[in-house]
């Protein structure tokens, strides 16, 4: 890679962490080309991006940021940034795929202005999906609704259930 792509990669990069709200730093290792395509796909669903890129250039990439300095610490090995805009859908990704495989880990996060740690990752992990807040939402206002209705049909119950027992 020469200077110019080296500056193209780094704007790329750039860019993708305005688009994107939270960025990850997984470490991986023996992965295979299926457990790699499977990881992206599930990464891709939780709309999240994944790159692979050289230590130095990230480094470079996280010194223009002041707040995501602290994610230099984390930069050794192989790593594998993900840019992801559902970091609980990420969280859960990683620690599903680092459970089955044990051969990647999220080492690092950076969103709402703050870096998280592997076991803060691991954490939010344990958070519900914004899918399932949603259903809990739509069941705590349709529940009380459903008992009113059940409370105006009873009384009809009642009187016919008294009816048959008078008649019997």
């Amino acid at each position: 890679m020469n200077k110019a792509e080296k500056q193209q990669y780094i704007e790329n990069l750039d860019q993708m962490s305005k688009d994107y709200s939270a960025v990850f730093v997984a470490s991986f290792s023996k992965m295979s080309v299926k457990e790699m395509i499977e990881f992206r796909t599930e990464i891709r669903n939780n709309d999240g991006v994944t790159k692979v890129s050289k230590n130095n250039i990230v480094k470079i990439f996280v010194n223009k940021d002041e707040e995501k300095k602290g994610l230099i610490d984390f930069l050794s090995n192989q790593k594998l940034l993900i840019f992801t805009n559902n970091p609980v859908g990420t969280a859960k990704v990683c620690k599903k795929f680092e459970k089955d495989l044990k051969k990647l880990s999220a080492e690092a996060a950076f969103f709402d202005n703050q870096l998280y740690s592997k076991e803060d990752i691991a954490k939010v992990a344990t958070l519900p999906s914004l899918d399932e807040i949603r259903g809990k939402i739509v069941g705590l206002i349709n529940a009380p609704a459903s008992k009113l209705v059940r409370l105006l049909q009873r009384p009809d119950q009642d009187i016919i259930s008294i009816l048959q027992n008078k008649k019997d």
